[in-house]
């Protein structure tokens, strides 16, 4: 039987996937450039420089997580240390009480659909990931009418584009609106800042996905 994650708070177990994804995605960009030969003709050498950027930073969130969760199995800091080749007090230093370990916390309102912020979470994994089946079974009809595989595709396709590689999500913002739970979540990319919004029904289905500036209301 597979050992479940410990529970570390406010990175849910998609998060983990998302931040796994981004990391995958940088990776490929850059071992494609790196098994090409130099020279002139070398295939996306400036977007492997900024997967590279990228990677680095989706690496040091993913230590962070890994901390996290080596603390939530009871390893000790002097461990910690050991493993990262630095000194307990610079591990402590460094991960102990970081301000930001409830980052991927939302504050879920009275009335709001129970697991909202989870869901939103898993349509931006399956949109970052290209998961277009995946992603539309959870629509409701009328979204699967308005909301082709190609539109995602294309909207994906834009997206990195004009902003480079998706870095990071940020903490979700779960509101009330009439009979819907809307969950923002924003999306960090390489070259800027962008919002997922996802409006999910009282049954947890995704009556609306969209990819706003972050100023949108």
């Amino acid at each position: 039987m597979e050992q479940s994650r410990p529970d570390v708070p406010g990175l849910s177990d998609v998060e983990h996937e998302l931040l796994g994804i981004v990391l995958t995605q940088n990776a490929g960009l850059v071992a494609a450039a790196m098994g090409a030969p130099p020279g002139a003709g070398r295939p996306g050498v400036l977007e492997a420089l900024a997967a590279a950027r990228s990677a680095a930073i989706v690496l040091d969130d993913i230590v962070r997580v890994l901390v996290g969760e080596a603390r939530a199995e009871g390893r000790t800091w002097a461990a910690v240390g050991d493993a990262l080749q630095v000194t307990r007090q610079a591990a402590f230093q460094k991960f102990g009480g970081d301000d930001d370990a409830d980052e991927g916390m939302a504050v879920i309102p009275d009335g709001a659909l129970p697991g909202a912020a989870e869901l939103a979470a898993r349509v931006i994994a399956d949109f970052a990931a290209a998961r277009w089946t995946q992603l539309r079974a959870g629509f409701t009809p009328r979204m699967q009418e308005g909301c082709s595989a190609g539109l995602l595709d294309s909207v994906r396709a834009k997206l990195g584009a004009e902003l480079g590689p998706l870095l990071r999500t940020r903490r979700p913002l779960v509101t009330v609106r009439g009979r819907y739970t809307v969950v923002d979540v924003p999306l960090v990319y390489a070259r800027g800042v962008r919002k997922g919004r996802v409006t999910l029904t009282g049954d947890g289905q995704v009556a609306g996905f969209f990819v706003l500036i972050p100023e949108a209301p």
